[in-house]
């Protein structure tokens, strides 16, 4: 039986972490958190933090099956992010892989619990090529693409501000949607609902959105480029915008200006010195090669996929008698009329 998390369940989640999936690469390098931790201080999911945990522990059979799943909800979007699984899917040279029927399970209880909250989508980012796909596969989500992070370990040095950048505006949101729609492929933004109509997209920040700040390139009175600064408690994220239309001169100029935005922030005692993180999706032409240009390596390769709910609608149904009144008489005709 799947159950969400309750105060009985402490000892089972806390030894169960150790041996963790994480899911929610953003997360877990700018803001690690313990699961149990998370799970004690928002008791009820999907409330206040947004955080849903749920345990599986039984025994069938002879075999127990024990296990968790948390999400977290992205702001002012119908998503959720999984953040852990446990335990892990370990492989043995032998035996092949184990814990799968545990996460199958899980996942498939974690679609229904989102969708019953109107939740439409369901990310998770794994290891390429892990054998973690597999289980994600079944329970219904699809890959929609590869991305590989860059980290640089110390903090940049400040430069001077070139003309035509400028802070970024929240009237500045749809040009970064144009520029997001020029540069992502059809299925990726249909993947990350971006083509829905939805309020906020496409993803300017997902997590943590109060602590995001960017700078937009404006030549000629025309947002180019863009570039966003997470600053984070154990490292800083840079997102960038518009990599594909920019040629490889404004494409470093960007980068520049993100790591500005550290630097400055470092001075100010506003942050400590901590890794910086990119991500550079597949179909992003140039932006690696950039960032190595200012120190940054290869870090991680992962996969992203995505798993669409179906939402639950209720709708009144029509009472008996109404349905009555409605129907039309057929008038009867017999030969004593005639």
């Amino acid at each position: 039986m799947i159950r969400p998390f309750g105060l009985n369940d402490v000892l089972l989640v806390s030894g169960l972490q150790r041996s963790r999936a994480s899911l929610a690469i953003e997360h877990i390098l700018t803001h690690p958190s313990n699961p149990l931790w998370l799970a004690l201080t928002a008791p009820w999911p999907w409330a206040g933090a947004g955080v849903a945990t749920y345990v599986l522990n039984e025994r069938s059979r002879g075999i127990r099956m024990a296990g968790f799943a948390q999400l977290i909800k992205r702001v002012s979007r119908p998503e959720a992010d999984l953040l852990y699984l446990a335990p892990a899917i370990a492989i043995d040279r032998d035996e092949g892989p184990s814990g799968e029927a545990i996460w199958r399970r899980l996942l498939a209880h974690c679609s229904v619990a989102a969708s019953g909250h109107g939740l439409q989508r369901i990310f998770a980012s794994i290891p390429d090529e892990g054998w973690e796909q597999v289980c994600l596969k079944d329970a219904g989500f699809s890959f929609y693409t590869r991305e590989t992070i860059y980290r640089l370990a110390p903090i940049p040095s400040s430069t001077a501000e070139p003309a035509g950048f400028r802070p970024q505006l929240p009237h500045d949101s749809w040009a970064l949607q144009r520029l997001y729609t020029r540069s992502t492929p059809r299925l990726v933004q249909q993947a990350e609902g971006a083509i829905t109509g939805e309020v906020g997209s496409p993803l300017l920040s997902w997590w943590e959105p109060d602590r995001w700040q960017g700078i937009v390139w404006e030549p000629a009175g025309e947002v180019r480029g863009g570039v966003q600064v997470h600053l984070g408690r154990a490292g800083h994220w840079l997102r960038f915008w518009g990599t594909n239309v920019l040629t490889a001169r404004e494409l470093r100029s960007l980068i520049e200006q993100g790591l500005r935005l550290i630097a400055l922030a470092y001075r100010r005692g506003q942050t400590k010195s901590l890794p910086v993180y990119a991500t550079v999706r597949d179909y992003e032409i140039g932006l690696g090669g950039a960032l190595t240009g200012f120190g940054f390596a290869p870090y991680m390769n992962r996969a992203r996929f995505v798993k669409h709910t179906t939402m639950t609608v209720r709708e009144p149904s029509v009472p008996a008698i109404a349905a009555l009144e409605a129907r039309q008489e057929i008038p009867i005709h017999s030969r004593a009329h005639e």
